[in-house]
């Protein structure tokens, strides 16, 4: 039978369009791996969780790490807690590094640059008395970290902590200079990385600090404190707490048997409430325990992807080896990462592998945030890296996966996310923090000028509706009212004192405690 040309044609096309889809195949380098069966094919399950013998966990000591973990009082200006860089429902890490305010300059000091990196807001630049000063790069502004800030979610398993991993296995008690909790040896995580990790950023003039703070600085904060005073909805069992231990004389004593408070003993509570927050009920952790419906068919198969393409750097049961790689983020002399830490001209430019459950609610990515979304992860790899580092040999190496196959990765590592801490369930619940705003800035542009003392005129006689009534509050007397233009106008133009905090030098919580309300 002669075919005419016309389904000639047809064929013709079909049989073009079948080798086209052959030639992905073999771009993919032969057919994707059968899913691995329930159970992990390879990958164990989490094990118990670590102790260090020198701080066993007691329910008692997990509260009190638990109340000032989301203690805004900690820090010099009340403002900045752990849970401010650290929310369970952004995987623990901070849900504000996708916003500008969070934009650090990089190496080249300039704002809008490649090198740009988003990281998290701390405290503005300020003497210990109090006194705002001027930063080089952010000015009277919050400062921003110079990294994103990690996960503390699962972060017990790690042997040493931050990027660069300057902090573990030992914990040095920061007031006596002796060994409070010695290492455990290369690769264990029983050591005390959490308790050196959860003290490091009190004193630190960016993140919680001031610019000579000390441990007596901290201890009369927390002496003359009412105890998250600044937060509101506290869960039940923090409430109940604080109605039988109303200060924190009180609360160590609950804790530790005595009211004593020291570096130590605060760095015990907070890494026994860390301790606590274990990602296990994973749609993953459920497949590696045997329920083959725990993960989607995609999610399966993109299981089997990753074990053959992002292993052994994100194999184990942490998903992570604890190593540090540079795998060609950014210049290595951007950012030395390790080198920093050890001298070591090996490790330039290396940053920690990091644990992938919550991975999902963690973006941006990488130490500088410099990746959205994890298909854009999944793709830098894919790709083999932005940048080659010709000291180190060559970056990663390109995986040459196709679109689809690059997909099933995505929803694995959507199956890595605990649904407890994307939801702010126990033990991942915690109370609200202070709404951040700019005093004076009523119509919420970013800066405080005239069209601001109109638009509290408007408020109170053209009914001009303001999201943020503390905004409006220019003199902080609980109420709205002719006054505050004044204030505003007098501040503008006759050279009246600042405005009180927040101000309007930078965004803050309202330290006083009245009814207005502050709602972006």
């Amino acid at each position: 039978m002669t075919l005419r040309p016309s389904s000639t044609l047809q064929m013709f096309v079909i049989l073009f369009l079948a080798w086209l889809s052959l030639g992905d195949v073999l771009v993919a380098q032969g057919p994707p791996p059968p899913p691995p069966p329930p159970g992990g094919g390879g990958i164990p399950p989490l094990p118990p969780v670590p102790e260090p013998a020198q701080n066993p966990s007691t329910p008692e000591k997990e509260m009190l790490g638990k109340i000032l973990f989301w203690e805004t009082q900690l820090s010099q200006d009340r403002a900045v807690s752990c849970g401010t860089c650290h929310f369970p429902e952004s995987g623990g890490s901070d849900p504000r590094t996708m916003s500008e305010v969070t934009r650090h300059p990089g190496s080249d000091g300039v704002m809008g640059t490649p090198d740009d990196i988003l990281g998290s807001l701390g405290s503005q630049a300020q003497n210990c008395d109090g006194t705002i000063l001027s930063n080089t790069f952010f000015g009277t502004e919050r400062q921003v970290t110079s990294r994103k800030s990690q996960s503390t979610l699962g972060a017990m398993f790690s042997p040493t902590l931050f990027w660069d991993g300057r902090v573990g296995p030992q914990f040095i008690n920061p007031e006596t200079g002796t060994v409070s909790i010695p290492g455990t040896g290369s690769g264990s995580p029983a050591g005390g990385a959490l308790e050196a990790q959860a003290i490091d950023p009190i004193l630190s003039e960016i993140e919680m600090g001031c610019n000579s703070r000390s441990w007596d600085d901290v201890r009369a904060r927390l002496l003359a404190a009412v105890p998250l005073q600044y937060t509101t909805n506290i869960p039940v069992a923090m409430a109940s707490t604080l109605a039988q231990f109303p200060d924190y004389s009180a609360l160590f004593t609950m804790a530790f048997g005595s009211p004593t408070i020291t570096a130590e003993r605060i760095a015990f509570a907070i890494a026994a409430y860390e301790r606590t927050l274990n990602p296990n009920q994973t749609p993953f952790d459920l497949f590696l325990a045997g329920n083959p419906n725990a993960m989607s068919n995609d999610a399966q198969q993109g299981f089997g992807l990753f074990q053959n393409v992002c292993l052994p750097c994100h194999g184990g049961p942490f998903l992570s080896d604890n190593v540090f790689h540079d795998i060609g983020v950014r210049p290595e002399n951007e950012d030395l990462g390790r080198f920093l830490i050890t001298g070591n001209n090996v490790d330039r430019g290396r940053f920690k592998t990091p644990p992938l459950r919550n991975v999902e609610l963690r973006a941006p990515y990488f130490h500088n945030g410099g990746k959205e979304t994890l298909l854009d992860v999944v793709n830098f790899y894919n790709g083999g890296g932005d940048f080659q580092n010709p000291e180190q040999g060559p970056g990663t190496p390109p995986l040459g996966l196709p679109l689809g196959a690059r997909l099933d990765i995505v929803e694995f590592l959507e199956a890595l996310t605990d649904p407890r801490a994307e939801q702010g369930l126990p033990p991942f619940d915690h109370p609200s923090m202070p709404v951040y705003f700019r005093r004076g800035d009523v119509n919420s542009d970013g800066v405080m000028d005239i069209s601001d003392a109109i638009g509290v005129l408007q408020y109170l006689f053209d009914g001009l509706v303001v999201n943020c009534d503390d905004a409006a509050d220019a003199n902080d007397d609980g109420d709205i009212n002719i006054s505050d233009a004044v204030r505003l106008l007098s501040r503008l133009f006759n050279g009246g004192e600042p405005l009180p905090a927040p101000s309007e030098s930078a965004e803050g919580p309202d330290l006083t405690i009245d009814q207005l309300e502050c709602l972006n």
